[in-house]
């Protein structure tokens, strides 16, 4: 399907998941074929499972390493901030790329959705794994500053793995 044609798909519900429909019509208007399309634009609770999966997978390696208790340690704010913003961005545009590319339009709600929860639940899991390491300490401010450090690669994973399935 070229990208004028997904765009004027109908979508329909088989089998529990939503699919893009596409007819293929001959010059005179006549049904040749229909091509169905599975599309996986909306967010389930079983997503969320396949993002602690994705999230743990990438989360523990990162969390275990020196050199990001240190970044945490010395980075300044601004900096840990447009680490976050670039984050959210880039997963953002992974997210689009994964699962809605031409279907955004009709998908809005789910992407921003999808794009959010991913962000918060690797950030949870991101602090979860620095606390059970001893690296998350009673400093709140150095706790967030490492977990969005660990957050950045782990939240690629996390939707590797959810789109995977």
């Amino acid at each position: 399907m070229t990208s004028a044609e997904e765009s004027r798909a109908a979508y329909r519900r088989i089998g529990g998941q939503m699919h893009a429909i596409q007819e293929i019509r001959d010059e005179a208007g006549r049904l040749i074929d229909t091509v169905t399309k599975p599309l996986k634009v909306e967010f389930r609770l079983r997503d969320v499972g396949q993002l602690l999966a994705g999230a743990f997978m990438m989360g523990i390696p990162v969390a275990l390493t020196e050199e990001v208790w240190v970044l945490g340690e010395t980075l300044p704010p601004g900096r840990i901030l447009l680490i976050a913003l670039l984050s959210i961005l880039v997963l953002a545009l992974f997210i689009w790329g994964l699962f809605y590319g031409g279907h955004i339009a009709e998908f809005k709600f789910d992407f921003f959705k999808r794009v959010t929860v991913s962000y918060l639940v690797t950030f949870g899991i991101s602090l979860l794994l620095l606390a059970l390491f001893g690296k998350a300490g009673f400093n709140l401010s150095l706790a967030i500053r490492r977990a969005v450090i660990v957050a950045f690669p782990a939240a690629f994973a996390a939707s590797s793995v959810d789109f995977m399935k």
